[in-house]
């Protein structure tokens, strides 16, 4: 009797554990090991200097990270206020540029031009209680103007610049041109730059938009995902766009379907029969949290289900990577110059998670929390993170979207022998 039930225990548990692992396609990609963050490769910066010109909180939240052509960092805040920053890693410190009068909101709508420019989409602060699902978020919106482009200047702000004469956290940004509304009564929620030209997408009804930067004016080309399918009212609107080597825009509407908009015909080309890997029975809530171009001209890209995919533009191919960590959410990635890709995920509320996808050998490294311990001078576990980029040198950003956010600066480390 003992063994029969000794037998019996050990089939239930293989069948719960092989129901509750989800099947990637890829088995090789699941290969995953626990590697310990290696402490002397991670810090972080405060926004601004203390204890006066700092970002103050509640308006510190950094949703929108990008690499100017001077190599400067620029990032963008969201809560009662939205301010841009910058980090130039000649004095490696913050410097709080000010906040855009009437703005709430900078969400992965900060874009760098070859010229030097700093191109500004806006939005309402699209964060609400957990358990509205969002509801209170879209009732902002109502009586909503909507969302505007601005151009911010560098070299100018940098020419004319006051250094620390007089503290003023704030101050409105300077050399700043205000383009006007992209699409009216709709936030700006993503923003990536082409060929003399900005690519949007918007909030809360999904329009994906094209400005020209020579004009400045702005062509709504409709939206790219239909009304709300599910139970929450969020559509399955990108928060990242993408634009690839031949200059065409990739996002992913409905279903996870991947779309693209080819500049020379002006026309969104949808692929319903491409799209992005989900949890069974998930597939019409699947949105695509983050995409990145590799140095071979892929596309590497993480969804709300946690996996991380690798998409091929040319032959249209898609390959799921598999979950690198066990929550929902991959929330950042960015590539090392070793060619290995860097990631950041977790739910709302919950501890980031760093972790690796060593390309050349498909698998992955989990790296721990994002933390960092500098005590007694300072200590921080960040929560939430919703912004990754790589430096011209190498390092990776990672912005906090906290109450009381800070700018976290990662070494990535090579695989360990």
């Amino acid at each position: 009797m003992a063994k029969k039930m000794i037998r019996a225990l050990t089939v239930l548990v293989t069948i719960v554990f092989i129901s509750t692992v989800p099947f990637t396609g890829n088995l090789q990609s699941q290969q995953t090991r626990t590697v310990f963050s290696n402490p002397l490769r991670i810090d972080l910066r405060i926004l601004g200097h203390p204890p006066l010109d700092v970002i103050p909180p509640g308006e510190s939240a950094i949703t929108s990270l990008v690499i100017g052509s001077d190599g400067c960092l620029y990032g963008g805040t969201s809560g009662k206020q939205a301010h841009l920053f910058v980090l130039d890693p000649a004095w490696d410190h913050v410097f709080p540029l000010g906040h855009l009068p009437g703005e709430e909101s900078i969400t992965n709508s900060l874009a760098a031009a070859p010229d030097g420019t700093i191109w500004i989409g806006t939005s309402l602060f699209n964060k609400g209680r957990i358990d509205e699902r969002g509801r209170d978020v879209l009732a902002r919106y109502e009586n909503y103007s909507g969302g505007h482009i601005y151009k911010f200047d560098p070299k100018e702000e940098r020419k004319n610049r006051i250094r620390m004469q007089k503290s003023n956290p704030d101050r409105p940004i300077p050399f700043v041109s205000d383009l006007g509304i992209a699409v009216p009564g709709e936030g700006i929620i993503c923003l990536v730059i082409g060929k003399r030209k900005l690519y949007g997408v918007t909030f809360p009804n999904g329009h994906f938009f094209v400005t020209d930067l020579e004009t400045g004016k702005t062509m709504d080309k409709g939206q790219i995902c239909g009304p709300p399918i599910n139970e929450e009212p969020y559509r399955s609107i990108p928060r990242s766009l993408l634009v690839d080597i031949n200059g065409r825009v990739w996002g992913a509407g409905d279903y996870g379907a991947l779309f693209h908009y080819d500049p020379g015909i002006g026309k969104i080309v949808h692929h319903p029969e491409v799209r992005l890997p989900s949890e069974l029975g998930r597939e019409f809530k699947t949105i695509a949290d983050v995409m990145v171009l590799s140095p071979e001209g892929l596309i590497y890209g993480g969804t709300s289900d946690g996996y991380i995919f690798r998409f091929d533009p040319v032959n249209k191919k898609i390959t799921n990577l598999g979950k690198p960590i066990m929550q929902n959410r991959i929330r950042g990635l960015a590539f090392s110059f070793d060619g290995d890709l860097y990631g950041m995920g977790g739910e709302p509320g919950g501890a980031v998670r760093l972790f690796v996808y060593r390309t050349a050998e498909g698998s992955y490294e989990n790296l721990g929390l994002l933390d960092v311990n500098r005590t007694p001078y300072y200590a921080w576990l960040a929560y939430d993170a919703d912004s990754m980029v790589t430096g011209q040198d190498g390092t990776i950003f990672i912005g906090e979207t906290g109450r009381v956010a800070h700018l976290y600066i990662l070494y990535p480390w090579k695989k360990v022998k």
